[in-house]
C-alpha cells in the first residue's frame, strides 16, 4: 500500500497502524493474508495499544479526540480541551491527523460546520477501537498452547462443528522469535470440511445452525464459510481479543505449530433436499395461569422450544424475560403489567386461590401497579408469593432498591421452577448457580482517579465532569463508569445508605466498614429468597440486626468525616 508523501513522519509502529486502518482485510505484515472471520459480536473490531506514541502523544489522545466527533465534525475547541493545548497547536495536530487521512476538513459551508473536521472511515475506525496492554512472549505462548490443544479436540471428533483442523503456522509478529511483546497473536488456520460434497456439506451445516436456533444456543451467524465453520473457529480461539485467525492460502511462510496427518474428510451419503423447520405449533393453554388461550412455547436455552411443553399467553409471556428465549423486551413489561392488573382486578383468572395463577398458598393484599409514580393507586388482590414479583410489584411503594432487586430475582426463580414442575420438565443442571463475574482490571485512570476521591473526601461523576484540571472525557456517564468499578472492587462506596454516586458521591471505603460488612454478609443476606416451596424473606441469626445497625452507624460516622474533608477542600482558595 502506498504511502502518501505529504503525511508527517512516522515511526514504523505508526505506519503499521495505519496501513491497518486503511485496508482492514489486508494483514499489516502479509497483505495477501486474509482474515478468516470474526467472532459474535468482536467481527471487525480493532483493539490497539493506547498507551503507544502517536504524533507525539500517546495514541489515546488521538483515539479519544475522535470520539468526540458529532453529525458536524470535531469542533477546534474539543481539541483544545482533548489536547489540553493552545489553539494553534491543535489546529497543527488536527491537520497532521488530515494529513493521515484520519480527518477531513475543515469544513467551508456556512453555519456550524464552518471550522468542523469530520472524520474518515479510516479515522472512525480508530474512533471506535477498543484498548488493550501488550501481551508477553510468555503470555502469548500458554494462549497458542490453548489454540493448539482445541485443534486436537476438534480433530478428534470432526463431526461436531463439520470441520477439521488440517494446520495452524504462526505468522506476523508472532513468528519473529525476537520479538517479545504482542499486541495480537496471529494464526494462519487451514480448516477442512468433515464432508467431500460441498452441497451436503452446507445441508448438514443448515441443520446445525437450525438446531442451535430452536434450543436458543446461538443468535443467527451470517457467516459466508456456514454456522460449522463459525463454531469451529469459536473452539480454536474463543472469544479471545488477542488471538486472530487468518486464512492459510498458498506459500504462507511462518513456523508450524500444529499439522494433522489424517484425512479426515469422509466420502458424503446423497441426500434429500434439506426443509427448514417450521414454526411450533401454538399451545391451547397457559402453563401458568391455565386459560385456555392461544399461547407461544417457550424454553431455556440449550432446550428445544418447538418441542417444549410450557407455553405462556401474551399476558403470561413478558414475565419469564430473564430466563427463557423469545420473550417480549424488557420496555414492555410495564404496559403489560398494567393489563394484567386491570384486567384481574375486573375479573380474576382464579377465583379461588392466587387470581393470577391459582395457586392456594396466596393472601390478599395491596399491591402498586407502579411503584415510580408518587401517586400509584393500590389494587386489592387476592395472590401468591410469587406472582406480585413478576408483576414488578411489592407490597410497599417505598422498598429500598435492593430490596426490589432480591424480590424480584426470587420470584423468579420460583415462577421458572413451578413452571417447570408443572409440565413435568427438571431443572437444569446448575441453574441456581450463579456465574462468578470477573472483576474489571483496575488501569492507571483508575489509580489516579482513587487519588482524587482520597484527597477531595467525597467526588460524585458530575463534580469530576466538571473539573478544570481533567481536560478528558468531562462526560459524567464516562466517570460513573469508572467510580462503578473502584465499587465492583470494594476501594469506595456511595455516600449515605442509599447515596447515588452520580450526583451524591462516593468516599473510600475504610477497612474496618468493609471488614464488619463482609463478616455480616457471609453470616446472613437480608432479602427475600426463594426457598424451593415460596418466596420468603429468612430471619437473621440471633444479634446479627444490633451488628448491623453498628454497621450503620460506622457508615454515618465515616460519611461525616468525608463531607467534612470535603467541604475543607472546598473552602480552599
Amino acid at each position: 500500500m502506498s504511502v502518501r508523501e505529504d503525511r508527517p513522519t512516522i515511526s514504523a509502529d505508526e505506519d503499521a497502524l495505519i496501513k491497518e486502518l486503511l485496508g482492514r482485510s489486508d494483514h499489516e505484515d502479509h497483505p495477501g493474508l486474509m482474515a478468516l472471520g470474526g467472532l459474535g459480536a468482536r467481527e471487525g473490531a480493532l483493539a490497539v495499544d493506547l498507551g503507544s506514541g502517536f504524533l507525539g502523544r500517546p495514541l489515546r489522545t488521538s483515539r479519544d479526540l475522535l470520539r468526540r466527533a458529532d453529525p458536524w465534525g470535531i469542533q477546534p475547541d474539543d481539541a483544545v480541551r482533548v489536547l489540553d493545548a493552545d489553539e494553534p497547536a491543535a489546529l497543527d495536530f488536527l491537520a497532521a491527523l488530515v494529513r493521515l487521512g484520519l480527518l477531513s476538513g475543515p469544513g467551508s459551508g456556512d453555519g456550524r460546520d464552518s471550522r468542523a473536521w469530520k472524520l474518515t472511515p479510516t479515522g472512525r475506525v480508530l474512533a471506535f477501537a477498543s484498548g488493550r496492554r501488550p501481551s508477553s512472549r510468555a503470555a502469548a505462548d500458554a494462549l497458542v498452547a490453548k489454540v493448539l490443544k482445541a485443534a486436537a479436540a476438534i480433530n478428534e471428533n470432526p463431526d461436531e462443528h463439520l470441520w477439521w483442523v488440517k494446520s495452524i503456522r504462526a505468522v506476523g509478529h508472532y513468528a519473529d522469535p525476537s520479538r517479545e511483546k504482542f499486541l495480537h497473536i496471529d494464526l494462519a488456520v487451514l480448516l477442512v470440511p468433515r464432508l467431500d460434497d460441498p452441497r451436503e456439506q452446507a445441508k448438514a451445516q443448515q441443520r446445525m445452525h437450525d438446531d442451535a436456533l430452536d434450543s436458543g444456543s446461538t443468535d443467527r451467524v451470517l457467516d459466508m464459510f456456514g454456522y460449522g465453520h463459525w463454531r469451529t473457529r469459536l473452539a480454536l480461539a474463543g472469544r479471545s481479543k488477542s488471538v486472530r485467525l487468518f486464512a492459510h492460502p498458498d506459500g504462507v511462510e511462518g513456523p508450524v505449530l500444529f499439522e494433522e496427518l489424517r484425512d479426515l474428510t469422509v466420502e458424503a451419503a446423497p441426500s434429500a433436499a434439506y426443509e427448514p423447520p417450521t414454526d411450533p405449533v401454538p399451545a391451547t393453554g397457559c402453563s401458568w395461569c391455565r386459560q385456555q388461550l392461544p399461547s407461544t412455547r417457550v424454553a431455556a436455552p440449550g432446550e428445544s422450544i418447538g418441542r417444549s411443553p410450557i407455553a405462556l399467553c401474551d399476558s403470561c409471556l413478558p414475565l419469564g424475560r430473564n430466563g427463557t428465549s423469545g420473550f417480549l423486551d424488557y420496555l414492555s413489561l410495564f404496559r403489560a403489567v398494567r393489563q394484567t392488573l386491570d384486567a384481574l382486578a375486573a375479573e380474576p383468572y382464579h377465583l379461588a386461590g392466587c387470581a393470577l395463577c391459582g395457586n392456594n398458598r396466596a393472601t390478599r393484599g395491596q399491591w402498586w401497579p407502579d411503584r415510580g409514580r408518587q401517586q400509584a393507586v393500590p389494587v386489592t388482590l387476592r395472590l401468591c408469593t410469587i406472582c406480585p414479583g413478576l408483576l414488578g410489584l411489592a407490597d410497599r411503594p417505598d422498598r429500598e432498591d435492593w430490596w426490589l432487586g432480591r424480590h424480584e430475582e426470587a420470584c423468579l426463580a420460583g415462577f421458572h421452577a413451578r413452571l417447570r414442575a408443572a409440565a413435568r420438565v427438571p431443572l437444569p443442571r446448575g441453574e441456581r448457580k450463579s456465574k462468578h463475574r470477573q472483576l474489571p482490571r483496575l488501569t492507571e485512570v483508575h489509580r489516579r482517579l482513587l487519588d482524587d476521591v482520597r484527597s477531595a473526601g467525597v467526588l460524585s461523576a458530575v463534580d469530576l465532569a466538571r473539573r478544570r484540571d481533567r481536560p478528558h472525557h468531562q462526560n459524567s456517564k464516562w466517570w460513573a463508569i469508572r467510580i462503578d468499578h473502584l465499587q465492583q472492587h470494594d476501594l469506595v462506596t456511595a455516600v449515605g445508605a442509599d447515596g447515588n454516586p452520580w450526583t451524591g458521591g462516593v468516599r473510600i471505603l475504610q477497612d474496618d466498614e468493609r471488614a464488619l460488612r463482609s463478616e455480616l454478609l457471609a453470616l446472613h443476606v437480608p432479602g427475600p429468597v426463594w426457598d424451593g416451596t415460596e418466596v420468603t424473606e429468612p430471619q437473621p441469626p440471633t444479634g446479627w440486626s444490633s451488628r448491623w445497625t453498628a454497621l450503620a452507624t460506622l457508615r454515618a460516622e465515616h460519611d461525616h468525616l468525608a463531607m467534612t474533608a470535603a467541604a475543607a477542600t472546598a473552602a480552599r482558595p
